[in-house]
């Protein structure tokens, strides 16, 4: 299994991933990616500005990533406090995993390796995520991670009539220190 950068060759799979997580969720009755979002024109945008990470192993996408530098306008609304100022860190958004690797770890095999990447940037001091209270699944990949609930963001892509309200979360990153050559 490898982490990389995504490329264009890969939408189809990527959007079909999606495609069964918004499934997946409704399956489960969780009123997240409902409607139109994440669309064509999201996944598009995260590979041309090279947000989106995919697991892979060869040419198959087993999970993706949306890891998009900060300020988020989904975090500027937070119940709650965030451990880093505004603008220093990365926000994971449209994690999903393949429907036909589900239950196999995969979603927290592809959050230890964007992790393990970000790690390398030094410039970035924390990483942000959410997701919606029901969405028990993804919590715990979450918390098994290493994030602190830190409170409520608003939803501002959600085509719900109802305000809905996401959990979100804070991990600091801890830059590796790379050995030197003697």
């Amino acid at each position: 299994m490898l982490l990389r950068h995504a490329e264009m060759k890969d939408l189809p799979q990527i959007e079909q991933i999606i495609l069964d997580g918004k499934a997946h969720l409704a399956a489960q009755n969780i009123n997240q990616w409902r409607g139109q979002y994440p669309n064509m024109d999201v996944l598009v945008h995260d590979i041309k500005n090279g947000y989106n990470f995919v697991l892979a192993e060869g040419d198959e996408i087993l999970g993706t990533v949306s890891a998009i530098p900060g300020p988020d306008m989904s975090y500027q609304t937070l119940d709650g406090e965030w451990l880093t100022e505004e603008g220093e860190y990365i926000a994971l958004h449209r994690v999903a995993v393949s429907a036909n690797h589900r239950g196999q770890g995969l979603s927290t095999k592809l959050f230890n390796a964007v992790l393990d990447e970000l790690a390398l940037n030094p410039t970035i001091k924390g990483i942000r995520v959410d997701t919606h209270k029901e969405n028990f699944g993804m919590q715990h990949v979450i918390k098994k991670s290493g994030f602190q609930e830190t409170g409520y963001v608003k939803v501002l892509n959600s085509s719900n009539p109802e305000q809905i309200y996401n959990i979100g979360y804070e991990k600091l990153n801890l830059p590796v220190s790379l050995p030197m050559a003697n």
